[in-house]
């Protein structure tokens, strides 16, 4: 006997409306799916971008990008040994700068006593150069600690200890800074940087140096 009634598929449901609505949850899971899949692949070639960046500014001949200047003219030396990367630290006339950021100011009194103001006054000879008592510990002339610059110091080898022990978790951390200074910076501003960096847990100081071919 024929019956007038819709038939039933198992696992639908029964009214119609139902049923339209069950259809369209189908496809949008379909395309939910679709769209997941597209995702992943994206993300990984988001990463495989990020990782060939990173590996083509690891592989530049200079770590720092140094460039002299009329505030930046380094000692020279006849060393081959090649820059190696590390926490810069560059001590300019102008300022001490980490992580490309000045962070502490350096003075500067020309041999007359006058505060350097103009280029000019930076290109003679016979000019002192040093680091204010308001940047050193408790306000002292005499200290050799520069606050800001500890705190500074403090936080990149943080971030850097973290970095490292996600990468290389079995490998001890190794706390290593270059000191690319000007050449007329006086070494008592030297030694300040010196004691601050070792204040700050760094253990291994390096200071660069422009190569001279002349033997």
């Amino acid at each position: 006997m024929a019956h007038t009634g819709r038939h039933e598929r198992p696992g639908h449901p029964e009214q119609p409306g139902e049923e339209i609505t069950f259809q369209k949850k189908e496809r949008a899971a379909i395309r939910g799916q679709e769209i997941n899949d597209s995702l992943n692949i994206n993300s990984i070639m988001d990463i495989m971008t990020i990782l060939l960046v990173f590996l083509l500014v690891s592989i530049t001949s200079d770590p720092w990008n140094v460039k002299p200047n009329q505030y930046l003219q380094l000692a020279t030396s006849t060393v081959d040994r090649p820059p190696e990367d590390s926490l810069a630290i560059l001590v300019t006339k102008r300022a001490i700068v980490v992580d490309n950021q000045d962070t502490v100011p350096i003075e500067c009194m020309t041999a007359g006593g006058r505060q350097c103001r103009s280029d000019d006054d930076y290109r003679k000879d016979g000019n002192r150069y040093f680091i204010d008592k308001t940047y050193k510990e408790d306000g002292a002339e005499s200290s050799f600690l520069i606050v800001n610059l500890l705190k500074k110091l403090t936080d990149k080898l943080d971030y850097a200890k973290e970095v490292h022990a996600g990468a290389n978790p079995n490998e001890p951390f190794k706390a290593i800074t270059t000191i690319i200074c000007d050449r007329d910076i006086p070494y008592r501003v030297i030694a300040e940087i010196v004691h601050t960096a070792g204040n700050a847990g760094i253990d291994q100081l390096r200071f660069a140096v422009m190569r001279n071919s002349r033997r």
